[in-house]
């Protein structure tokens, strides 16, 4: 991947997580409720509210919040690579050591250290 697209995906990622958060509030929530709810006191608005409720936010919206999903599970999928990484490297150790173990009673088992001298 270039430098450049490298830089256009963190531009993406870092917008669309940051218009993502800021959907997944509840102030959003009570704005949008608001949104719904006042073509009931204001009936001529109703066009402009469903406008807002069924043309913006399904066609932006919903599909950033789709890509937000994308970019969360990609992130936790690194995370869980990372981690399997180190568990790995850490299992590798235990073993290592299990081997050390291994010889060590190995040698006491088959007297290859002399007790006499202790």
């Amino acid at each position: 991947m270039s430098r450049i697209s490298a830089s256009y995906r963190r531009a993406n990622d870092w917008i669309a997580l940051k218009l993502g958060n800021s959907f997944s509030t509840m102030e959003c929530f009570w704005l949008f409720n608001v949104v719904a709810l006042l073509p009931l006191a204001c009936p001529q608005i109703l066009s402009i509210a469903q406008y807002v409720s069924s043309g913006y936010l399904q066609l932006v919206a919903l599909p950033l919040l789709g890509v937000v999903s994308v970019i969360v599970g990609r992130k936790a999928d690194e995370r869980a690579e990372q981690d399997h990484r180190a568990i790995m490297g850490e299992v590798e150790t235990l073993k290592t050591m299990q081997a050390e173990l291994m010889e060590i009673l190995q040698l006491l088992h088959c007297g290859g250290v002399d007790r006499k001298e202790e």
